[in-house]
């Protein structure tokens, strides 16, 4: 089967994404790697990528595409604005735990932005509070509470966190509740 020029790259990137998984860290990837994963030849990736850095970059750009992609999948099918920030911040924590080195390659000073993903937390904030539902006054600043606190809760659930913590999905509606200033009754 011929690939198309986009396929080569998108699998090159896939392959990436899965040896950084594998192997547990961005040191541990190369290109002869990503190439052997990709079932194509080591100047095959050159065609598509400048360099390592280049890939990893890409890589970590496609975590966010994908990130963005969960949330939005997991808040589509809800209506009211508290059960879907919930459901998205759920989404978050899930995508973080599924890939987590991935994940730590992502905040982890690599070129790339959870800047849509991002956008889509306090789009998330600002319908609560337009709905009623939030006493949040600024609600970028109240959604990057909550991405920080999110972000400790992945990166903690990675590392082992003490298992006398509430569950995640107690933990990640009480961060929203609390964080995003929602009024009334228990988030979600």
């Amino acid at each position: 089967m011929t690939r198309t020029t986009g396929q080569l790259r998108s699998e090159l990137v896939r392959a990436g994404a899965v040896l950084l998984e594998r192997t547990g860290a961005e040191e541990a990837v190369t290109l002869r790697a990503v190439a052997r994963e990709a079932g194509v030849s080591a100047p095959a990736v050159y065609g598509h990528f400048a360099d390592l850095t280049a890939l990893l970059d890409a890589v970590v750009a496609e975590g966010f595409d994908e990130l963005r992609a969960r949330i939005l999948a997991a808040v589509e099918p809800l209506a009211d604005p508290v059960d879907r920030l919930v459901a998205g911040c759920r989404a978050y924590v899930e995508a973080g735990l599924v890939a987590p080195v991935r994940y730590r390659a992502m905040f982890g000073g690599r070129r790339g932005s959870g800047g849509e993903a991002f956008a889509v937390l306090v789009d998330g904030v600002s319908a609560c509070v337009t709905a009623g539902r939030s006493g949040s006054e600024d609600p970028a600043a109240d959604a990057a509470l909550l991405w920080t606190a999110l972000h400790g809760v992945v990166t903690l659930r990675v590392t082992g966190a003490d298992p006398s913590w509430p569950d995640q999905d107690t933990l990640v509606r009480t961060l929203v509740g609390r964080l995003a200033r929602i009024r009334g009754d228990d988030p979600a």
